[in-house]
């Protein structure tokens, strides 16, 4: 494909991709409590599908590993296997939020950390595997929808392996593309199979999103699209689909927050986040969702009960991201002025266990902005070198600058 529109495709793909492979689980009920060896091969699915979900990646694993020992030609199951093995490396390396595809704070910019190597290689071992497991069914049964939509899988799992942990484009693209084609005969061979649209939508909308001059050159390279049609599939899937509605909304809520449109993505957010209580993302997207939509009171309540959690140690909120949480309560404060009420806030973020760097850093500079408003001038000082401090950053330039001149809101023209 033309390098023009690979650059626009990758910067329309984002964090699509990243949920490309998020095609194959059903919405599910909490866990039996029995063992493994005693439950049935679907409850043990569902079982795998409400940790993955919840973000309790070692058990879901554990469960569509005992699901292949039962069912070793299942090329779903090794889907499922690898879906997990590849969440749990892109949650690991933080590649997961949605800020990293988004137009995020310039001060929290940040440079992931590399995959681990031995992770690689067991996605792309059991990939391969599902691939293979795929086709054996294809060359005896070339029009089995459900082959042709098992392997689509695959290639889109491939696509986001290439594409977030290996930053290969060129594969991703070709990758994407292959599960597109798949994806499209499932559809063929069994109209009623809603849930290849799902890959289907997700190309749909990254093709439309190009702008009009790539979106000509792309035509003569045979990859089309519309956003509209895109999402009109995912809402299909949503409401149709057979074990991709959970998915679905997932990915519309990611193309809502991307597109601006966050408040048709807070009800997504609102419903994840109470079928998965465990997730602690889904609580902090449905709160950042609501902040920038300007449903400013609703975020404050969203993030202050991410706080009450983790201060309860509900399950999954001893993951809760408190740095981030306090620094956007911050935010909101400072919106309305509450300048004393955003100083503890970020001081709060600023010393959250486990706190980010980047948001340590952040915090400080914030912190030293919110003693200027008050008028304390030598603990703004102090905020600023403590953000200096913690090394080079865009925020210890804007630190440096106020040693000079106090922080001061812009005027409105």
């Amino acid at each position: 494909m033309n390098a023009v529109v690979l650059k626009w495709y990758r910067c329309a793909l984002g964090g699509l991709l990243a949920g490309l492979c998020a095609v194959a689980l059903a919405a599910a009920s909490p866990p039996a409590p029995p063992p493994l060896a005693q439950l049935l091969p679907s409850q043990l699915e569902q079982k795998g599908f409400w940790h993955f979900f919840n973000l309790e990646y070692g058990r879901a694993l554990q469960d569509f590993q005992e699901l292949a020992k039962r069912r070793p030609w299942s090329a779903a199951v090794y889907n499922h296997i690898v879906q997990t093995r590849l969440y749990m490396e892109m949650y690991r390396i933080g590649a997961l939020e949605s800020q990293l595809y988004g137009h995020g704070n310039p001060f929290l910019k940040q440079k992931l950390p590399p995959p681990n190597p031995a992770a690689m290689q067991a996605i792309l071992h059991d990939n391969r595997h599902a691939l293979l497991l795929a086709q054996q069914v294809l060359a005896h049964h070339p029009h089995d929808a459900h082959a042709r939509y098992n392997a689509a899988v695959a290639w889109a799992q491939r696509g986001t392996y290439d594409f977030v942990l290996r930053k290969a484009y060129f594969a991703a693209l070709h990758d994407a593309l292959r599960a597109r084609r798949q994806a499209s005969l499932a559809e063929k061979y069994d109209p009623q199979f809603v849930d290849p649209r799902l890959i289907l939508g997700v190309q749909q909308y990254v093709a439309g999103s190009l702008p009009w001059t790539v979106k000509l050159v792309a035509h003569f390279v045979g990859y089309g699209g519309s956003k509209k049609k895109g999402i009109a599939e995912i809402k299909d899937v949503m409401a149709h689909g057979e074990n991709a509605r959970s998915d679905a909304r997932v990915l519309l809520s990611v193309i809502y927050r991307r597109q601006g449109s966050n408040r048709q993505a807070v009800p997504l957010l609102r419903w994840l986040r109470q079928h998965y209580p465990r997730n602690v993302l889904f609580a902090v997207e449905l709160a950042e969702a609501s902040e920038a939509a300007g449903l400013h009171n609703q975020a404050r309540q969203e993030y202050q009960a991410i706080l009450a959690r983790a201060a309860a140690h509900a399950p999954g909120y001893e993951k809760a991201p408190l740095d981030k949480v306090w620094y956007d309560l911050g935010g909101i404060d400072r919106l309305y002025s509450r300048w004393g009420a955003a100083l503890a806030d970020y001081r709060h973020a600023a010393q959250a266990p486990h706190a980010e760097l980047r948001y340590r850093q952040a915090a400080e500079l914030a912190a030293g902005q919110m003693q200027d408003m008050l008028g304390n001038r030598n603990a703004a000082l102090s905020a600023y070198r403590a953000c200096l401090a913690l090394g080079s950053s865009p925020a210890a330039a804007a630190a440096q600058r106020y040693l000079d001149h106090p922080y001061r809101l812009k005027q409105k023209s």
